[in-house]
């Protein structure tokens, strides 16, 4: 919870159309005064000037001195997921603060009802001089939502004059990508079962070199580890110990050109579906893989994305964050790593760029990758005259089919 104290703020004072009323019935009878010679109507002048007058300073002198704290729980959410944030307005001055309407600002990407009715504040350290208010917020567009500040809307009792206030700082929501279920993929290099080969160094391990793991989704039957079941109570399955860990790269084309968005004058990228789309991918996998049991390194070109990942929930969140907050890339470094298995979320490619994409990971040991259906066909041609196993998506496409379409083509490809 952070406290943001205002002594002057962004003020706006406005006449009503009660209050632009009374100011013309002020110089009609103003008018009067001087034509039919009554200097009596003068009185009705000034009573009419005055009120507006002491609307202006009633409304101008209240909320004068006003701290808002704001807390946002949780910070970090899901996609769609509804979060809680609660106001405390403070009245610190000596001067009691009239009732008046919040609003809570929220940007186009995020709903809620943050507005209310803010009660009559007491001066400082009285009972009534505080008031909270709960709503709740949400989203399903990943990335940093900035929430606040608040505005107050003050109006005098007359209904003459009314005063608009920011107060207040702001708070940044954080939501992550949104993820699919993947269902079990096996990877180059593993056998019918969905075990990995071990290399030759590994034939002929013994009954002491093989531990046991907590059972997977996808995982063969026949790899059950009965001894370590009937101890823990749990299913739990064979694992050579060096395989305990095997090492995947999922690696996210973030080029603004592949994936057809520009600045806008304001310098604000356009809303990309394939952008979008690829970033939901590349979390979906990264989670599916850590959960099978893999070091997962996950980076892009342009190096705004770098992390390896272990099984772990803050370590998965982490890169997450990571993705909710990346933007697209105008240059890129291609310092890409070279890990055993690599998955490549790409956007539309052409000849120039498939080339660079198989140089970075030429070291490679096997090669997966979802590429826009708009790629040119001999930038695809490149991809698979490099070995990769290449399956094509469109920003409508289901992600966890377009997974299954890739296991598919690799199995092609071995076959």
């Amino acid at each position: 919870m952070r406290a943001h104290r205002f002594r002057s703020a962004a003020r706006t004072f406005a006449l009503t159309r009660r209050g632009i009323g009374f100011l013309i019935a002020a110089v009609v009878v103003f008018l009067l005064a001087a034509i039919l010679s009554a200097p009596a109507l003068l009185y009705a002048t000034g009573l009419l000037l005055g009120l507006v007058i002491l609307a202006a300073v009633h409304v101008g002198t209240g909320h004068s001195r006003v701290r808002i704290d704001r807390s946002i729980s949780p910070p970090i959410a899901d996609p769609g997921q509804a979060v809680q944030a609660q106001l405390v307005v403070t009245n610190t001055s000596t001067v009691p603060c009239p009732e008046a309407a919040w609003t809570d600002r929220l940007p186009s990407a995020m709903i809620g009802r943050a507005h209310g009715v803010l009660p009559a504040l007491g001066p400082a350290r009285a009972p009534d001089s505080s008031f909270s208010a709960t709503y709740a917020v949400s989203s399903s567009t990943r990335g940093a939502h900035t929430v606040g500040p608040v505005r107050l809307r003050v109006m005098d009792p007359f209904g003459l004059v009314e005063r608009h206030r920011d107060i207040g700082g702001c708070h940044v929501l954080t939501v992550l990508p949104r993820r699919h279920e993947l269902p079990p993929i096996r990877p180059s290099g593993s056998d019918e079962d969905g075990a990995t080969r071990p290399s030759p160094h590994q034939v002929g391990l013994g009954e002491d070199d093989v531990i046991a793991r907590s059972y997977l989704p996808g995982d063969a039957l026949k790899r059950l580890h009965w001894k370590a079941t009937a101890r823990r109570g749990e299913l739990m399955v064979r694992q050579e110990e060096q395989q305990m860990n095997p090492r995947a790269a999922v690696l996210i084309d973030l080029d603004a050109s592949s994936h057809g968005t520009e600045r806008d004058r304001k310098g604000i990228w356009d809303h990309s579906l394939s952008l979008e789309w690829s970033v939901a991918a590349g979390a979906s996998i990264i989670s599916h893989l850590v959960r099978a049991g893999f070091i997962v390194f996950v980076g892009s070109p342009d190096g705004s994305v770098d992390a390896e990942l272990s099984e772990g929930h803050a370590s998965v969140r982490d890169a997450l964050i990571s993705l909710a907050h990346c933007a697209p890339a105008e240059h890129d470094r291609w310092r890409l790593p070279a890990e055993p298995v690599t998955f490549v979320i790409a956007g539309r490619l052409d000849l120039d760029r498939a080339g660079q994409w198989t140089r970075a990971v030429s070291a490679a040991g096997s090669v997966h990758a979802m590429v826009a259906a708009t790629t040119r066909p001999a930038a695809l041609e490149v991809l698979k005259a490099a070995g990769w196993h290449v399956v094509t998506h469109t920003p409508q496409s289901d992600v966890s089919t377009t997974w299954s379409d890739l296991d598919r083509a690799r199995t092609r490809a071995a076959g």
